[in-house]
């Protein structure tokens, strides 16, 4: 699982952008779909395909995208550590 938290200047202002970019991967897909109906009204979220599948989301506020980058961090704690849910064999041999 890939979580990236870009931070750069904007372009129009001397204001900076956070970007967070999570990896699409099915073992958290309803975890991620259910945190971004959470931050609905606040952020904006995209999809881009590189080599891999992303969730591009973007916001004003800082302070939510921090919010939203510790809990997909927790998200990712919760569901690879948690042994009754994943089997680590399986999910290396599918990407």
């Amino acid at each position: 699982m890939n979580l990236k938290l870009i931070i750069k200047p904007n372009r129009r202002g001397k204001q900076k952008t956070m970007v967070v970019w999570i990896k699409k991967q099915k073992i958290l897909e309803n975890d991620l779909l259910q945190l971004f109906n959470f931050f609905n009204e606040q952020v904006k979220i995209s999809t881009i395909r590189r080599i891999h599948t992303y969730y591009k989301v973007t916001s004003e506020n800082p302070a939510i995208m921090m919010s939203l980058f510790s809990t997909a961090g927790n998200l990712i704690n919760e569901n690879y550590f948690n042994y009754e849910n994943f089997d680590l064999e399986t999910e290396i041999e599918n990407e």
